[in-house]
């Protein structure tokens, strides 16, 4: 049979993958859903295996995950256990899966764990049930009704994995949507366990019992896996959350799902990897082909959107994946792959300068969500937002902590807005203060809920209670902030009222209005002017401790004033006067990261603006072109050579300050620059 492709003859490329190497994911990864409704009935009717495989390679992907089992439960390869999809006349899974093995393209086979229609219609006792006694699935329509994990469908679940694992040459296992009702489930079998392990109905019990159950699903899937495949891919998807920590044994890597305009927002991403790369397993970022969401077919995503995304995913050490839906029909999209194709030649040509990268950092900043256990979802909470886009938009390199985190790898660490306390974590400050780091605090961070006092001293305030008024004004210190106009700003988020001990720096202070707005009393269309100035303080500096009394970083998400990140900006400079990198005159909306691999710096610079132009979708049509961009990066020695990568065109370049210092001509969307260490 002639094998066809999108791209021309099956000789054109060569394949640059045989299997995946022990500690080393590849680069170029495709994610192919299919779900498909067992009302379709031409399932796989123009599938050609060769073709499929080809079209992949020329796309320059090397490595896929493909579907064994979908949501609505039906198999697509030959089982004496599961149910294959009534319409599927074949064994498409290993098709697929031999002729992306003679392509040499590492396969993983994609299994539906808890969405199961076909389980949930034959065994609805199976079902996770809420707290008031009503099966748990997406509102409205109950598409994919929930299976509660903890009951014998995990048999079910096991015994179809093992006969897979028995059939088919794969590299490993992708497991979906492994998660349990937030409110916990109270199907028969779950309240018979928390009521023999001594747990009760509460939330806090509850969140406790669904990791038990998910942890005990993935021990169990994981030893399936390695059995068979001492090195498989093992990756539990609905996990990667804020708190993901103690499930790491049980994953090979770990995988970043994150579609921008699909729900998630371009924050996602960039708050979510921040954290899981310090988590010390491979990391993989996953954005979609789709203009929207997953299945949206006839939705294609701008090039210059994939390009970005993907390009992104390097800049922040990890690797790529691209999410895609096979046609029921079982074709690829010719122009799906034609776009992936360009933008995978892109991350193939900088991949010299990414193995191995890690990305380096001088900030790190704790999640509100690591001691908010009700904010551990998927979701980025609002204060994870307000920083981590203040902090991209400052081209501050920052990781994003939990209570585990180790501190001491950074110069700077910002416990922001919410961040509850506890005797193990105030010491951990104190002994970070101590060892010479330095710290900014915010708003109610660190505040004991009951004493109302702060865990530490060394903030140098004593908290008197919630700011006097909900609508206040923030003066600065001239002598603090001189490049701020002299106004007063106004506060759009009410804060708290502290005191400062003797000695502290008062580097702003509190403009009071004239009254709050209320239905009684309230002047003009919004807040009340500013009536007066006072003493009492909203930024204060007692030696390297920054206290902010407003929850800047989440009115930062909420309201985006500018102001809030130029203050933030200034309080870095001062406990931070020699960042990893600078680049003076980059606008905010370009992205600058720095990698380390082995001797090199490389420095990526990313500058794709994006437009809101429909109601919650942002669009990138377009790179943006930056020109004569001046880069610092900080180095203790004159580097042996400056680069431009992927072109390896030499850069000149001057050491000055303990910094080597560079223009870049010309970035159209991206520039990579490497930095080869001479020691």
């Amino acid at each position: 049979m002639t094998r066809r492709s999108f791209f021309g003859t099956a000789a054109a490329l060569a394949p640059t993958f045989a299997a995946p190497a022990p500690g080393g994911m590849p680069f170029r990864q495709i994610h192919l859903d299919f779900h498909t409704s067992e009302l379709i009935g031409d399932v796989g009717a123009a599938f050609n295996a060769e073709e499929f495989a080809a079209t992949l390679r020329d796309a320059r992907v090397n490595s896929i995950n493909v579907f064994a089992k979908c949501h609505h439960g039906w198999a697509y390869y030959d089982t004496k256990i599961a149910a294959r999809h009534p319409a599927l006349k074949f064994d498409l899974l290993g098709e697929m899966v031999r002729a992306l093995r003679r392509e040499g393209i590492a396969v993983n086979y994609y299994y539906s764990l808890v969405w199961d229609v076909l389980q949930a219609a034959r065994h609805p006792e199976w079902r996770a049930i809420t707290a008031d006694g009503k099966p748990v699935g997406r509102p409205l329509d109950d598409t994919w009704p929930w299976l509660c994990m903890n009951t014998p469908y995990l048999d079910q679940v096991i015994a179809e994995n093992k006969e897979i694992l028995d059939n088919y040459d794969v590299h490993g296992g992708w497991f979906d949507i492994l998660k349990q009702p937030p409110g916990g489930c109270f199907c028969k079998w779950c309240r018979a366990e928390r009521k023999k392990l001594g747990l009760s109905d509460s939330a806090g019990d509850t969140y406790r019992h669904n990791k038990l159950v998910a942890m005990r699903v993935e021990q169990k899937l994981f030893d399936l896996v390695r059995a068979k495949l001492p090195q498989g891919a093992v990756f539990f998807n609905s996990r990667i959350v804020i708190g993901v920590r103690d499930e790491m044994p049980l994953f090979s890597h770990i995988e970043l799902e994150s579609l921008p305009t699909g729900g998630w927002g371009y924050s996602h991403f960039q708050q979510r990897v921040r954290y899981l790369r310090t988590l010390g397993k491979e990391v993989v970022g996953m954005t979609g082909r789709f203009h929207k969401s997953w299945g949206d077919f006839g939705g294609l995503k701008n090039q210059a959107a994939l390009d970005y995304e993907c390009l992104n995913f390097l800049a922040n050490g990890v690797k790529v994946c691209v999410g895609d839906q096979l046609h029921p029909r079982g074709r690829l999209d010719a122009a799906t792959y034609l776009r992936i194709g360009r933008t995978y030649r892109k991350v193939e040509a900088l991949e010299p300068w990414c193995r191995g990268a890690e990305a380096a950092a001088d900030i790190g900043v704790m999640s509100v969500a690591a001691t908010n256990p009700d904010m551990t979802t998927q979701k980025v909470p609002l204060v994870d937002q307000g920083f981590t886009n203040m902090l991209l938009e400052l081209h501050q390199q920052f990781n994003v902590l939990d209570l585990d985190s180790d501190f001491t790898p950074y110069k700077v660490v910002i416990l922001p807005d919410e961040i509850r306390p506890s005797a193990a974590l105030a010491a951990k400050v104190e002994s970070y203060l101590a060892g010479g780091g330095a710290l900014v605090v915010s708003h109610e961070s660190l505040l004991e809920p009951e004493a109302r006092r702060f865990a530490i001293g060394a903030l140098g305030v004593r908290y008197l209670g919630p700011a006097r008024f909900r609508g206040s004004y923030l003066l600065i210190a001239r002598e603090h902030f001189p490049n701020l106009d002299d106004t007063p700003y106004f506060l759009y988020q009410p804060g708290s009222s502290v005191a400062a001990e003797a000695g502290v720096e008062i580097l702003a202070t509190y403009g009071f209005p004239y009254f709050d707005r209320s239905k009684e009393q309230f002047c003009s269309h919004k807040q009340t002017p500013l009536g007066r100035r006072t003493g009492e303080p909203v930024i204060t500096r007692k030696g390297k401790v920054v206290y902010i009394a407003n929850p800047i970083f989440r009115s930062y998400a909420q309201d985006g004033y500018g102001v809030y990140k130029q203050v933030v900006g200034v309080l870095l400079r001062q406990l931070l006067p020699a960042p990893l990198v600078l680049a003076p005159g980059l606008p905010s909306t370009a992205q600058v990261t720095v990698l380390r691999q082995g001797p090199r710096h490389v420095v990526h610079i990313l500058y794709y603006p994006l437009t809101r132009r429909a109601p919650d979708i942002d669009i990138i049509e377009d790179p943006g072109l930056l020109e004569n961009v001046e880069l610092r990066v900080r180095m203790d020695r004159a580097p042996a050579r400056a680069a431009l990568v992927p072109q390896n065109s030499a850069l000149p370049f001057r050491h000055e300050n303990g910094y080597a210092v560079c223009r870049i001509p010309r970035v159209l969307g991206h520039q990579a620059v490497s930095f080869e260490s001479s020691y």
